[in-house]
């Protein structure tokens, strides 16, 4: 059993230890020796804390298996919501996670962060999204596209040696489709060719060619073959794997994967109800043969195995569970971890060889509830 953590965080504006933070042993815990596959890491998420609050913050964590321990706080130079973002990608890795980006929602900004070889992080850059509200990044090399719900736009950024500079363009801002409404997540596919950008609202998905340069294409719109897609990934093939939120009648969660035809459009390949509520959040492995979602709805984890082909097979549909509301995941080494938000909370799960879950823990609790995106580096 590991330790379990209660934090109270005081605002910050600077980087530093946590303030007040208080951890404390679960009855009966005693710390145990990790197994030499649940590798050291460093999670990162964000507090999206409002100007009010002290401005947004990244909130640091030493991870190792479920021993997951608060070590730092550091100022974006930005500002949150104040509430969880209900987004995928808030935050994301760049330079083979030697930097950090994070949205700034309420200040229509980006923070660009050199991660250190011990996990502390140092402010290059906050810089304009290109748009309102921006709720989810990806990069590909120096290019950094921002999907930005206010205007339903997805904008280019340049990531430099000292940190973000628009692209100086007339196409590097792009309108999604007419009609996308409540929009979840952008991603670059694994080629770096083309952005991917869900839409739960309107249940559809929309792409765009990328150039080089920082050129965005028109968006080309597919409907969705589920309803509410939602978070997504990219099996080993590039194909898209998605999660359908449904929100209809209970058990309806699902998730479907795609191929990216050479016009933008999308081919459903394969469509496996997980029989859970609200499957939200998803993230593939480094292998992409394994997705893993975090049903909202049912305080749940599925799993699920992907074909070479992209073809779906559902292999647990409550392979972990975590209560509360689980959204954001991410993998390191052996372990899957889970933001459990508005509880504000942190769950891990061991992954076994074969991609299968075991129980979850709940090591971390007392983050704010506003707490978004999650990340893990492995120094």
């Amino acid at each position: 059993m590991s330790l379990r953590q209660t934090i109270h965080l005081a605002p910050v504006r600077s980087a530093g230890l946590i303030g007040a933070a208080a951890l404390t042993l679960a009855a009966g815990a005693a710390v145990t020796a990790r197994a030499a596959d649940y590798q050291p890491s460093v999670l990162y998420t964000e507090s999206d804390a409002t100007a009010v609050q002290g401005g947004n913050a990244i909130l640091a964590f030493h991870a190792q298996g479920d021993d997951v321990i608060p070590f730092a706080t550091f100022a974006t130079g930005g500002d949150g919501t104040g509430t969880a973002l209900g987004s995928q990608g808030a935050l994301a890795l760049a330079d083979s996670g030697h930097r950090l980006l994070a949205v700034n929602a309420d200040s229509d900004s980006v923070s660009a962060f050199a991660v250190e070889s011990d996990g502390n992080l140092r402010l290059l850059d906050t810089a304009p999204s290109g748009g309102a509200d921006p709720i989810s990044v990806t990069v590909w090399g120096q290019l950094v596209e921002v999907l930005n719900a206010g205007d339903n736009t997805v904008s280019g950024l340049w990531l430099g040696a000292g940190g973000l500079h628009p692209v100086a363009m007339a196409d590097a801002t792009a309108s999604l489709s007419a009609g996308a409404s409540s929009p979840e997540q952008v991603s670059f596919t694994p080629d770096g060719s083309r952005l991917v950008v869900t839409e739960k609202g309107s249940s559809t998905i929309d792409t765009f060619t990328v150039a080089a340069n920082g050129r965005l294409g028109t968006a080309v719109t597919t409907p969705a073959t589920g309803a509410a897609p939602y978070g997504f990934g990219f099996d080993a093939a590039g194909n898209v794997v998605v999660s359908d939120a449904a929100g209809g009648p209970a058990g309806t969660a699902a998730v479907t994967t795609y191929r990216i035809q050479s016009d933008g459009m999308l081919a459903v390949i394969s469509d496996v109800p997980d029989g859970q509520d609200a499957a939200c959040w998803l993230i593939v492995n480094a292998a992409g043969n394994r997705a893993y979602t975090a049903n909202a709805g049912s305080g749940t984890i599925s799993t699920y195995g992907v074909g070479a082909f992209g073809n779906l097979t559902l292999r647990a549909s409550v392979a972990a569970t975590t209560g509360g509301h689980p959204v954001d995941l991410a993998i390191s080494g052996s372990t899957l971890y889970d933001l459990v938000s508005p509880q504000g909370e942190i769950a891990t799960a061991p992954i076994h060889p074969n991609g299968d879950l075991g129980a979850a823990g709940l090591p971390v609790t007392g983050l704010p509830a506003s707490a978004t995106g999650l990340v893990a580096v492995t120094p």
